[in-house]
């Protein structure tokens, strides 16, 4: 989070959820941001933290290889964007399973910690991700289950306050909609490969507190194994089962969509055109939202807050698209369900990488536009938007 946007994201958010919310949120910051990731793990942990990483992870003999992959991937962020001369790529690596014996869990997002105090770097991150991915959840950790229980974990000297047998967790330090369908769900597809080989479908640990449109999803995507709540707890786990963090690549993009769409009725003709709004967002909302809408009712683009769907609903809709446009932000996690899609993406100051790869991965048509940044908002230019759908249009 930048730091520099707080006060007027806060207002933002006292206004939507009230002052209630407002507290919860600002304590989070104070204590889990501030003081424990940027002060106590950036400056005085991070270089004492044990890390097994995905190529050590790999070369164990209980890792069981289920995907070969060689393809190089763009990253996730802003050094990964298609519109840079180069952007920079990491090797992904092949998608496995791993089994950990006496593993503690350090609730509610992870890190998984050897018997030795390692952190098992799948359990947190992709491989460019692991440092801020590890410190992020060991900050939540210190904040929900106290300093010394965590660095006692982190030592090898943890006391668990439960226990479970075989087990698997699908959780992250962020719970939007991106983050769990993108980094949890997609887990399920290589833990019911490992599953279907060993007879065993590990318990799928999931955030204990959690949004009902995580509850649909889990639904909709129909696990094979048991699935529990896990929170703020330190957790002895007698096998955890590990797979490849996803930063999906095609297959796992594909499977997700077949998996999610299954059963439900869309229209094959792919003819909806999309606008994902974001007016209850506290950020990237579009200023100059009513010179937009015109430029949409022209070419037939209608506007929706997704917030307002159901996952299912959300599902059903995408997949029946040919055009989608909006904002950065989660609800473009949404293309994953579509088909020859066309996705015009609105960004501020800050471009991201993120859902530009999901459309390579999908195939879609991929196009952006940068627009002025207008305090937490943006303003979108609308004549070279006009511009954009009408060359996007035509061409189709």
């Amino acid at each position: 989070m930048d730091l520099g946007e707080l006060p007027a994201r806060s207002l933002r958010k006292f206004r939507k959820d009230g002052v209630r919310e407002l507290l919860f949120e600002g304590r989070d910051v104070l204590i889990q941001d501030l003081l424990l990731y940027r002060i106590v793990c950036k400056k005085y942990l991070r270089e004492r933290i044990d890390v097994l990483s995905r190529d050590e992870i790999y070369d164990l003999e209980q890792c069981y290889v289920f995907d070969e992959f060689e393809e190089p991937m763009r990253l996730k962020g802003l050094s990964g964007f298609r519109g840079l001369d180069e952007p920079s790529e990491y090797i992904a690596g092949d998608r496995f399973v791993c089994e950990f014996s006496d593993v503690t869990l350090l609730g509610p997002a992870g890190p998984g910690v050897t018997n030795r105090g390692t952190v098992i770097a799948d359990s947190v991150g992709t491989p460019p991700l692991v440092p801020r991915r590890t410190g992020v959840s060991v900050s939540q950790s210190m904040a929900k289950n106290g300093i010394r229980p965590t660095l006692n974990a982190l030592q090898g000297r943890a006391t668990a306050d439960q226990q479970i047998g075989t087990a698997t967790f699908a959780a992250s330090p962020w719970n939007n909609y991106y983050h769990w369908t993108a980094e949890c769900l997609i887990r399920v597809r290589l833990l019911e490969k490992y599953g279907d080989l060993t007879g065993t479908y590990p318990t799928l640990l999931i955030p204990k507190e959690r949004s009902s449109w995580m509850d649909e999803s889990l639904e909709l995507l129909d696990y094979s194994g048991d699935i529990v709540g896990f929170g703020a707890n330190i957790m002895k786990v007698e096998t955890l089962v590990v797979p490849t963090f996803p930063d999906p690549i095609p297959r796992e993009c594909f499977w997700i969509r077949d998996r999610m769409r299954a059963g439900l009725r869309y229209n094959d003709n792919h003819d909806k055109r999309v606008f994902v709004a974001r007016e209850d967002a506290t950020v990237r909302r579009i200023a100059n939202h009513d010179a937009v809408q015109q430029v949409l009712d022209r070419y037939n683009i209608d506007t929706y807050l997704l917030g307002e769907l159901s996952v299912k609903e959300q599902v059903e809709l995408f997949s029946s698209a040919e055009l989608v446009v909006g904002p950065h932000g989660a609800g473009l996690t949404n293309i994953l369900y579509g088909e020859d899609l066309t996705v015009v993406e609105l960004f501020g100051d800050k471009t991201m990488a993120t859902f530009d790869r999901l459309a390579e991965n999908m195939n879609h048509e991929y196009q952006y536009l940068k627009c002025e940044q207008d305090g937490l908002d943006i303003r979108v230019d609308v004549d070279k938007l006009d511009e954009t759908l009408q060359s996007t249009l035509r061409t189709n």
